[in-house]
């Protein structure tokens, strides 16, 4: 498999009319080829991954500020259907980096729900990022099929480019599932981390569920965050995992 940056007019189409295909959007735009083009063309990173001659999947990032702090955003990461589980999302993503670092960034942000355990599974175990700033419905009700009827809240990973990841061994669960799939209603924080149990797979079936868990994660995370949590690491389980969070003072996190 090849991963560059996107070249031709042909590939831009391709990269914008896959958007509409990944994520099932209906009412929801995707971002069009004269952005792509000058987005690739002024500091930004239009990349796909193709596969016997075919565009499979693709990343699109662009330069971020806080104040004097320069980072690269990663907007979108995309992989079609057939060509899942077969990590192709790992090798664009640690492309992103190779080239985010080349670039002179020292780190890559990107946001993901984390309702969907599978992304954040990824996102946080496997690609080795932390996870805070949870942001509440942050694009608004979306008109894609994977966000049908559920508000869109987030939250930021950070990969450190410069660093190795702390992860602390020893934890306390804070909330764990007791009616398997309803979510619990309190949390109990003590500790320097503590885990959170959700389940590994919603389905995209029950609105209503989905809701409940919208707002339980909400009032979790939101909660931990104020008290200096961040989430490090996801363990999988058989139809759960578990959500570390750890304090941001034992990570080395400012």
């Amino acid at each position: 498999m090849e991963i560059r940056k996107a070249q031709t007019i042909e590939e831009f189409k391709t990269v914008e009319r896959i958007q509409t295909v990944i994520w099932g959007m209906v009412d929801e735009p995707p971002t069009p080829l004269p952005l792509l083009r000058a987005l690739n063309s002024n500091g930004g990173l239009v990349e796909v991954a193709i596969e016997e001659g075919k565009i499979v999947g693709f990343s699109l990032a662009f330069p971020g500020v806080s104040g004097n702090y320069r980072y690269l955003y990663s907007h979108m990461a995309g992989v079609l259907q057939e060509y899942r589980n077969r990590n192709v999302g790992y090798e664009i993503k640690m492309h992103q980096f190779e080239q985010a670092k080349d670039m002179g960034y020292s780190e890559v942000r990107w946001t993901f729900d984390p309702m969907k355990t599978r992304n954040t599974f990824f996102n946080v175990h496997k690609l080795g990022a932390y996870a805070y700033d949870y942001k509440i419905n942050y694009y608004g009700i979306m008109g894609s099929k994977e966000n049908e009827g559920v508000e869109s809240d987030r939250i930021e990973a950070h990969k450190f480019l410069d660093r190795k990841k702390k992860v602390l061994e020893k934890y306390d669960i804070a909330a764990s599932i007791t009616d398997f799939p309803q979510p619990w209603q309190g949390l109990d924080v003590n500790g320097d981390s503590v885990a959170i149990e959700v389940p590994f797979d919603l389905g995209s079936n029950d609105i209503e569920l989905a809701k409940k868990w919208r707002l339980a994660l909400r009032r979790a995370v939101t909660l931990l965050e104020q008290k200096s949590y961040i989430m490090n690491d996801v363990i999988r389980k058989e139809k759960s995992a578990l959500m570390i969070f750890t304090l941001k003072k034992k990570l080395g996190i400012d």
